[in-house]
Order: C-alpha cells, then sequence, then structure tokens
C-alpha cells in the first residue's frame, strides 16, 4: 500500500498513519478519546497531569484495551513523585513522554534508554534549544492561539522560527482544525499538527454537551490570554469568573494561593510537605515564575473541573484556542481525522504537490 502524501518523519517516529496529535490535555483526555485518536490514525496522548501514580496506571491498562495502537501520556516532570511516574512508563512500555519544557534534562535521561520518546511543548525558540540539547525527539511549538497555557509569538512566526532553528521534527500547535492548517503547518516545515481544542470538541470528549456549544458558540476574539488563574499565561474563553479573576487586585490572589497550597496538598495526602514544595520549586524552574504566579497553581485544578467535568461554565473556566471561532461542529475522531487527511490531500492535489 502506497504511502500517503501526508505521511512525514513524524509518522515514522510515532509509528503512526498520519501527522496529528492530539494533545493530552488535563482532566479532559481520557482513555475512550486517545483510543478513537489512535484508532483514526492519529497519536493520542492521556492527560495525566492531574493523577497519581496510581490513577495513571490505571488509565494506561484502560487505553490498551481500547487500542493496540502506540499512545502516549502527558505530565508533569516537576510532580511530587516522578521516579515512581516514570518507572511505570517504563514498565508499560509507552511511547511517548509528553510535557511542557522541563526543568531539568533527568526526564530524558531515565526514559530515553528505554526507547520511550520524549517530546516537549514549547512557546519559544530558546526552549526549543535547550530541550533538544538534552536529546529530546521532538517538540510542539505552540503559537499564541493556542489553548491552555500559551506564549506570546503567533504561530505564522514561532513555528518557521523553531523550524529553521533545530534538527529535531517540529510539530505545529496553536490555531489548527482542519485540513488547511496542517498543509500550512507543512509548508512552515513542521512535521505534523497537534490539536487540543479541535479534539476537545468531538463526540468522545468527555467535557458536558452544554459546555461544548459554549465552546462553539465562542467567537474567535472570544478568549482571553490571562496570568490570573494560574500564574501562567493561558487562553481561555471569556466567562464571569475569568472577568473577576482579571479584575482582582493583586494582592487578594495571594490569599487564594496560600488556599492553593493547602488544596494541593490534599491530592497528595501521601507524599511529604518537603516533596510537595520541592515540586514547586521545579514548576517555578521550569515556567520561570515569581513565587505570588506559582502560588495561585494549587487552585486552578478545582476552576478547571468546575466547568468542563461539572458542566458548570458560571463557576468555572474553560482553555480554549482562538481556533473555537472557526470549529463549527461535533464530529467522531474517525471523521475528523478523515476530513483533515482528505482536505488536505485535495489542496496538495490542486497545487501538484
Amino acid at each position: 500500500m502506497a504511502k500517503s502524501v501526508l505521511h512525514t518523519k513524524l509518522c515514522d517516529l510515532l509509528g503512526v498513519e498520519y501527522p496529528i496529535i492530539q494533545t493530552g490535555m488535563g482532566f479532559v483526555t481520557p482513555p475512550r478519546l486517545v483510543a478513537a485518536v489512535c484508532n483514526a490514525g492519529g497519536f493520542g496522548i492521556l492527560g495525566a497531569a492531574s493523577w497519581d501514580v496510581e490513577e495513571t496506571r490505571e488509565k494506561i491498562h484502560e487505553t490498551k484495551k481500547l487500542t493496540d495502537k502506540p499512545f502516549g501520556v502527558n505530565f508533569l516532570p516537576y510532580h511530587p513523585r516522578i521516579e515512581e511516574l516514570l518507572d511505570l512508563l517504563i514498565d508499560e512500555k509507552v511511547k511517548v513522554a509528553s510535557y511542557a519544557r522541563a526543568p531539568s534534562s533527568k526526564v530524558v535521561e531515565r526514559t530515553k534508554p528505554h526507547g520511550i520518546l520524549n517530546i516537549a511543548s514549547i512557546g519559544a525558540v530558546r526552549h526549543a534549544v535547550k530541550t533538544e540539547a538534552w536529546g529530546i525527539d521532538a517538540v510542539i511549538a505552540q503559537g499564541m492561539e493556542g489553548g491552555g497555557h500559551t506564549g506570546y509569538v503567533a504561530s505564522t512566526v514561532l513555528i518557521p522560527e523553531v523550524v529553521d532553528t533545530v534538527k529535531i521534527p517540529v510539530v505545529a500547535a496553536g490555531g489548527f482544525c482542519d485540513g488547511r492548517g496542517l498543509v500550512a503547518a507543512l509548508a512552515w516545515g513542521a512535521a505534523g499538527i497537534a490539536m487540543g481544542t479541535r479534539f476537545l470538541l468531538t463526540k468522545e470528549s468527555p467535557i458536558p454537551d452544554h459546555i461544548k456549544q459554549v465552546y462553539l458558540n465562542a467567537p474567535s476574539n472570544g478568549t482571553i490570554v490571562s496570568d490570573r488563574i494560574d500564574g501562567l499565561p493561558q487562553r481561555v474563553l471569556k466567562s464571569r469568573v475569568v472577568d473577576i479573576l482579571e479584575s482582582q487586585g493583586r494582592g487578594f490572589p495571594l490569599i487564594r494561593g496560600i488556599r492553593g497550597f493547602f488544596q494541593m496538598r490534599q491530592l497528595f495526602t501521601e507524599v511529604p510537605w518537603w516533596r510537595l514544595l520541592e515540586s514547586a520549586w521545579g514548576r517555578k524552574k521550569a515556567y520561570e515564575v515569581s513565587l505570588g504566579q506559582l502560588a495561585l497553581a494549587g487552585t486552578f485544578p478545582r476552576m478547571l473541573t468546575r466547568a468542563t467535568v461539572d458542566g458548570n461554565a458560571d463557576e468555572g473556566v474553560m482553555p480554549g484556542g482562538q481556533v473555537s471561532g472557526i470549529i463549527k461542529e461535533i464530529p467522531s475522531c474517525q471523521e475528523l481525522i478523515e476530513h483533515i487527511v482528505s482536505q488536505a490531500e485535495e489542496i496538495l492535489d490542486r497545487f501538484g504537490h
């Protein structure tokens, strides 16, 4: 069988049919969604950032029951039980270790000898250079249009710049949802695309249907980048909660931060307090944030789950990219990937690829 014109080095690296990655978003990328993406020819990543080691193990096993295709696990490289988590990935022979830029090279050094691929999400050229020097296998370069944690450089500038700077495969993210975007990314020199918001709005996505409609109804200017949610710049849909957070004085987040530390302590009851502080310092180093910004992180999970899990749009935050403004339907993952591929191939045929 002849390879598709869309077959890139990313397909060979990941062992997939199409150069399309579903990013690992915390709370909203469970086994059912990941397996659906993999079975459709793309590459799915479990969003394990909010799970402990035991829950991550359960989700990996569940995913393996739903697909025989390779998949990845996205996690926090400064997790308070990081050594146990990496041992789990090695034992389970997970294909990809996925994370935002790490505070050190130890994740790569621990996993690479066991054949695990490392893919880091970055938002600046210097981060791509730094992680490439560690021996990372690919980077997901996300432009400022992307949802969730994001940078300040547009995809049209960031992706070509990263491609021209590093030798490893670059996956384009931030503003992609269809075959037109895939062709554009390939034209910039990327090896494929990674999508979060687009896969969030599929039939297999776990978020409540009425919350999906909130995303569908959001215009392209219906998002905002705020650092008042968890201390890092994050693109979210405009909402009542976000308006309140943006209007608060600088002193109030400190109160939230203190409360957040105790909430985080409840999530990791079996972890010594000093390990949590060590983990927090790793986050500060990785993301180059102040202690004041760092203090907000503990309250973010609850604000996120209020909307995307509990379905309360008025009391939670909804990470999402500007691309939500042009998404008008909720297909299955199979239908979505088939559409992206057929549209991209049609465009390439039109130009004589």
